[in-house]
């Protein structure tokens, strides 16, 4: 097999899940989805009895796990055995990972159907950037008979993972069996495993906000041996570096454990002001050094400062306090000038005014964070906070050709979509009309630029029509404040979709007139004359 030197005659969209392509790392490893959508050309015909994928060994994938697929059992696939490149007549020195898919049966070569080529990729390579030397190797020609193969070569991205924690649990440790069902409650004293799955560089385990962490290093455990006297919650702080930008990136995670036989609490408590424990907590300045449970509620008019884990089983009302450990409200709510360190969670309806939470966020009820929509323009965008950008493209209402792409963007990564008019045929090769409108959203932090855009069809009797919106976070904002148009410009180092596909090749055309003629020769078993074949030639390459 050598090296084919013509193009290739079908189309190939090239798509992956997720995009781009996300990089394995140390403590997880990433899997996606290779998809090619394989079309004729407009107008054209095309046999095609095999499509061959080589991929370089080790590249896309640390082990090569590869797992090809197909959407009709008209055609087949397999894996074959590493090729080096100069055996196949691609690059030399690299090896190859040839997958194979082949169409059963010769009646199926005529490429006249909806034909996908999919390939789980197992493993993601740990390497960032772009993957080249990926070959299409497509055997094929514009007629049934006289099959060439034909070379068509492209590359993929692979970006960086997304920072993820989950799956913070404790559970009975034992040191002979290292899995762990995941528990609740705990005896007084008895050694208990946290765990956790993650992506992070860094992690630490803390009981309260600006102690000294339990627990950092790199391990997705760790063993809490001589185990708890109290109902304790533990939160991890899993914390990333950007290697490019320098910035460190957190995310938090909690788990309370609960000990069945705790150390019994005070009976007694002694207040500067005055204390009323029936009904609720009323007084100026509550200040607890250790944990505080408040069972029927709590009503702090004044400031309430807990330098520990503070438990409120009915209603709070607080203004001006600051609790350093986890804040757990079994009921409502309210908190203004308030500051939470650790992990903030309410059972009831919430209202948090100049409120900060520095841990986790919890909330049983509904939440109200959207804020009002902006509709912006084209161009470079600032947000002023974390929200949502939002594109439309739709149909102008009439059966004309409109096919127009919008796309936008932010940190790196790119979203589009096609909207307007397109067609289809149904099986007996009516032609038909209809519109096509479609819709992307994509998320923006605060302080980072985005920007949106839009391209249309060369050919178009009417361009579809594009709306694009900034829905902030934050109900309190009307939207206008919150993101400002920078310029005019988009990147210019982004993948634009093609304004057109050009119309049918005359050589082809004339091409095919010839082949035509050659096989009324031989059909006729006799030449046609010089002035008939040119009269034949002019009829056909009309047509």
């Amino acid at each position: 097999m050598s090296k084919a030197d013509l193009p290739a005659l079908l189309n190939y969209s090239v798509l992956t899940s997720p995009s781009p392509l996300q990089a394995s790392t140390r403590n997880s490893s990433a899997f996606g989805t290779v998809t090619l959508v394989v079309t004729p050309p407009p107008g054209e015909e095309v046999y095609c009895p095999e499509i061959d994928l080589y991929i370089p060994s080790g590249a896309l994938s640390q082990k090569d796990i590869f797992d090809p697929g197909v959407n009709t059992d008209k055609w087949q696939y397999a894996v074959g055995k590493v090729v080096e490149g100069s055996e196949v007549g691609l690059a030399v020195g690299i090896s190859y990972i040839p997958l194979k898919f082949t169409a059963k049966s010769s009646q199926d070569y005529l490429i006249n159907y909806p034909l996908i080529l999919t390939v789980g990729v197992g493993s993601v390579s740990a390497a960032l950037g772009d993957i080249r030397n990926l070959h299409i190797l497509e055997t094929s020609s514009s007629f049934s008979g006289d099959y060439q193969p034909r070379d068509l070569p492209f590359g993929l991205t692979i970006g960086l993972p997304e920072f993820f924690v989950r799956n913070f649990v404790a559970g009975a440790y034992d040191s002979s069996k290292p899995d762990i069902v995941p528990g609740g409650s705990f005896a007084n004293g008895q050694a208990f495993k946290l765990s956790w799955e993650g992506n992070a560089s860094q992690y630490q385990i803390v009981t309260t906000a600006g102690s000294a962490p339990l627990y950092s290093g790199t391990d997705n455990s760790f063993v809490v041996t001589k185990g708890l006297s109290q109902t304790t919650t533990f939160i991890l702080i899993a914390s990333r570096t950007d290697g490019i930008r320098g910035e460190t990136s957190y995310l938090y995670e909690a788990v309370t454990v609960h000990i069945t036989n705790p150390d019994e609490t005070p009976n007694t408590l002694s207040a500067a002001g005055d204390v009323t424990t029936a009904a609720g907590l009323n007084g100026k300045t509550l200040q607890v050094s250790g944990s505080a449970s408040l069972k029927g509620g709590a009503d702090v008019t004044g400031p309430l400062n807990a330098n520990g884990t503070l438990n409120v089983t009915g209603t709070a009302t607080m203004s001006g306090g600051t609790v350093t450990g986890p804040f757990t409200v079994q009921g409502a709510a309210s908190l203004g000038s308030s500051s939470v360190q650790g992990a903030l969670s309410v059972g009831g309806a919430s209202t948090l005014s100049d409120t900060t939470v520095k841990g986790a966020l919890s909330a049983a009820g509904s939440v109200g964070m959207l804020g009002y929509n902006q509709r912006i323009s084209t161009g470079t965008h600032l947000a002023g906070t974390d929200g949502f950008v939002i594109g439309y493209v739709y149909l102008p209402w009439q059966q004309v050709l409109s096919v127009g792409w919008i796309y936008g963007g932010t940190d790196g990564y790119m979203v589009q979509t096609t909207g307007g008019n397109t067609g289809g045929f149904t099986g007996n090769w009516t032609k038909y009309n209809y519109s096509n409108p479609n819709t992307f959203m994509f998320p923006v932090r605060r302080g980072a630029s985005y920007w949106v855009g839009e391209s249309f069809f060369k050919d178009n009797q009417v361009n579809p029509s594009t709306y694009y919106y900034f829905v902030p976070l934050g109900n309190g904002s009307s939207g206008e404040e919150a993101t400002v148009k920078i310029s005019d410009e988009i990147p210019d180092d982004i993948v634009l979709p093609h304004g057109g596909l050009e119309k049918t090749n005359g050589a082809d055309r004339a091409e095919r007139a010839e082949l035509l003629t050659r096989l009324l020769e031989e059909i006729l078993e006799r030449p046609i004359g010089e002035d008939k074949k040119k009269a034949l030639l002019d009829v056909l390459g009309a047509l």
